[in-house]
């Protein structure tokens, strides 16, 4: 019987196959201006795309008996959120790096969890070239993206260099794949394909749609099946969840404060992701606690 994660990642391949077939066939793929269809991705993306983030909500529920304690936990990690965007509006720079640091260290875990026994320099080398991808195909692109996000001017050999440095790391997984004793021949198979459709993906989309299709549909179902989401209840979670962050991200920052799409995407981004890898321990210290709340 074929697992849920190999039942994914023929899913992933096959839409992957199919994207590639339309993207040749629509340039509405390969448009130079995005901002027109930002709107569209802003709400994919943190719908769908936060949705797996969402799933801590079920985790925190599941994990503390007492109602109490779950309120706290709740306020803590909405704390952390806000304080995260807080950072990211009051110094775009290091919001961005922090963003792109833990990009590099929770996808590799997060997309490879399944391979448990998997070395963590297998994991790392994924998760940078997630992470850093699109620069090897649209560097202008990537720089552009970056000079909005930052509100900045960065050194475009800046760029160039991160793009050696995702060549390198593309060669390393292969090499460390191929190497690697414990991870068996079939899941390799499976692993390379998904890796190399992906870069091909990468070669094909521009980068915010790249990344819009790899966060929601590898990164984030995989997450979700690592989770375990199985019932309604848990669905309802994601839903409770994940709108407020929708109508938040809209009515207050774009609507009323004016920022951007793109800043949005990647400050929420950024905030969630503080939380999300911030959970264990925050789960370990509040079951420590000496009167247990």
């Amino acid at each position: 019987m074929l697992s849920k994660v190999r039942i994914h990642q023929f899913f992933y391949l096959i839409l992957s196959f199919f994207l590639i077939f339309i993207s040749q066939q629509n340039s509405f793929l390969n448009i130079t201006d995005i901002n027109s269809s930002l709107a569209i991705l802003f709400l994919i993306i943190m719908s769908f795309g936060v949705s797996h983030g969402a799933a801590d909500s079920i985790i925190i529920w599941k994990t503390f008996p007492k109602f109490k304690t779950k309120a706290i936990a709740f306020l803590i990690y909405v704390s952390i959120v806000f304080l995260g965007l807080i950072l990211w509006f009051q110094s775009p720079v290091i919001g961005l790096v922090l963003l792109l640091l833990m990009s590099m260290y929770h996808f590799g875990h997060s997309d490879l969890s399944h391979l448990s026994q998997a070395p963590q320099s297998i994991k790392i080398s994924w998760g940078i070239v997630m992470t850093l991808l699109p620069v090897i195909f649209f560097e202008k692109d990537v720089k552009s993206i970056f000079d909005a996000l930052a509100n900045s001017d960065i050194n475009l050999q800046v760029f160039v260099m991160l793009k050696f440095i995702t060549i390198a790391f593309i060669v390393n997984f292969l090499i460390l794949l191929y190497l690697d004793k414990v991870i068996t021949k079939k899941d390799k198979f499976f692993l390379t394909f998904e890796f190399l459709i992906t870069i091909i993906l990468a070669s094909l989309l521009k980068p915010v749609y790249w990344f819009t299709f790899y966060f929601c549909f590898l990164h984030g179902l995989r997450a979700l099946i690592n989770i375990g989401i199985k019932s309604l209840r848990d669905l309802m979670f994601l839903a409770a969840f994940t709108l407020p962050v929708t109508f938040f991200s809209y009515f207050l920052l774009f609507e009323h404060l004016h920022i951007n799409y793109l800043n949005i995407i990647f400050s929420v981004l950024m905030a969630l992701t503080i939380s999300h890898m911030l959970l264990p321990l925050m789960n370990r210290l509040l079951l420590r606690s000496p009167n247990k709340l």
